[in-house]
């Protein structure tokens, strides 16, 4: 039986394969026409809890609440999460904004024993990932 990307995301641990996560989350957010910040919620397992949408803004700004990104971790149950937003230019390679806001993400988490698994950058021509960069 052939499995949607979605189904396969969610019937296995999540992190055993960067490339599906990469994958799943290109096929999200690759082409839309506005950034959008994703937040993988994943329990101990690494298994997805849930993927919502946590802002949205213009074609080259969002407002990220790293308040909001872990008071929902703590409401779904979450043990650790993946953070992804788009650049709809198309080029995927992290401003000094995404840089900073992921160092307030994950001391946020930190204080709540949440683990930052990675922050992955999606554009139309390629991704970025702050864990593969050394960034995390």
């Amino acid at each position: 039986m052939l499995l949607s990307l979605g189904e396969q995301v969610d019937d296995q641990p999540l992190l055993a394969d960067g490339d599906a996560v990469r994958d799943y989350l290109f096929a999200h957010m690759a082409y839309e026409p506005t950034e959008q910040v994703r937040t993988l919620y994943l329990d101990t397992r690494n298994r997805l809890l849930r993927d919502q949408l946590v802002a949205s803004g213009s074609v080259n700004r969002v407002n990220i609440s790293p308040r909001e990104i872990v008071r929902r971790a703590m409401d779904v149950g979450a043990t650790g999460m993946i953070l992804a937003h788009n650049h709809p230019s198309g080029d995927p390679t992290p401003s000094k904004s995404d840089i900073l806001i992921t160092r307030e993400i994950r001391q946020a988490a930190d204080l709540f024993e949440l683990r930052l698994h990675d922050h992955i950058i999606i554009g139309k021509r390629g991704w970025y990932s702050f864990r593969a960069a050394g960034l995390m």
